[in-house]
């Protein structure tokens, strides 16, 4: 595994890790996000959502990781009541409305390629990631920093790199001269399916989170900077979890998020739709 210890600043914030793979689709939802400054407000272009980054494919399955426990690792919180909307990135593939998660029984493991992170950039990976274990009762695991670039065609396992194991979700910071499907966008996320011994139980195994260390670097230097950075990252892990765009505005996965900064994080249709995302099988296949 090609990763680095902990940073002295994560440390301080960070918390203490196919069969058949019918489809290597790494579901891709472009986040938010080209950033402009209007006057005193920070305005964000519309972007897209699209299965648009397919991960490499494998004949052979990960090992089962000795880090899966038998029940849910968390309790998610209380789905919230209201009529807030929220869609979903994936269902189930045997024609059911459930939705594909991911394993609540074992860590969502990830890594940080934190080169040109802005000044509070490690602060917002890790209050997404706090609110998103406190949501959905997920837990994610911090495997220290790497040096994996970020490419379109990430395979989901790579034994070169990471061992026998699923690919841990990359975090990276990048810019369009380095990832030039990061022109006009401040983020992109998505996570990667694959399909079980059986209809019914495709979950998510990896995923991706690029986060545009121009723009946001930009949006740092604000008087409320690290609130509206706080939100940009906090709807690219909406993405990686399972949630896609609503057309409602008042909600952070909305298509094209306003200067409204979303002080209170995730709103009542995405805590919704994150409650749909919650729970689920403990996978022992692979």
């Amino acid at each position: 595994m090609e990763t680095a210890p902990l940073e002295p600043a994560a440390a301080a914030l960070a918390p203490a890790g196919r069969k058949q793979r019918t489809s290597a689709f790494l579901t891709a939802a472009l986040a938010a996000c080209l950033v402009l400054l209007f006057a005193l407000s920070l305005v964000f272009a519309s972007d897209q959502s699209g299965r648009w980054m397919r991960g490499g494919a494998s004949s052979m399955n990960p090992a089962l990781p000795q880090d899966v426990a038998t029940a849910p690792l968390a309790a998610p919180a209380p789905a919230p009541s209201g009529t807030g909307g929220f869609k979903l990135l994936e269902l189930q593939d045997d024609g059911s409305q459930v939705p594909v998660r991911w394993d609540p029984c074992r860590p969502v493991h990830y890594v940080v390629r934190a080169e040109g992170a802005p000044q509070g950039g490690a602060l917002a990976v890790w209050r997404a990631v706090k609110e998103i274990e406190r949501i959905t009762g997920l837990r994610f695991a911090y495997d220290g920093e790497t040096t994996e670039r970020p490419t379109v065609n990430r395979p989901a396992h790579n034994p070169e790199r990471y061992g026998n194991r699923w690919s841990p979700v990359l975090v990276a910071w990048t810019d369009p001269a380095e990832y030039p499907h990061m022109t006009g966008f401040a983020g992109l996320a998505g996570p990667d399916a694959v399909s079980g011994t059986a209809p019914g139980h495709r979950r998510y195994v990896s995923g991706v989170v690029y986060l545009n260390r121009q723009h946001l670097s930009e949006v740092a230097s604000w008087a409320d900077g690290q609130e509206r950075m706080d939100a940009v990252v906090l709807h690219e892990f909406g993405h990686l979890v399972g949630l896609d765009h609503v057309d409602d505005p008042a909600e952070l996965m909305y298509r094209t998020p306003t200067a409204r900064p979303h002080s209170d994080g995730f709103e009542l249709g995405d805590r919704r739709g994150l409650a749909r995302l919650s729970g689920g099988p403990c996978f022992r296949d692979f």
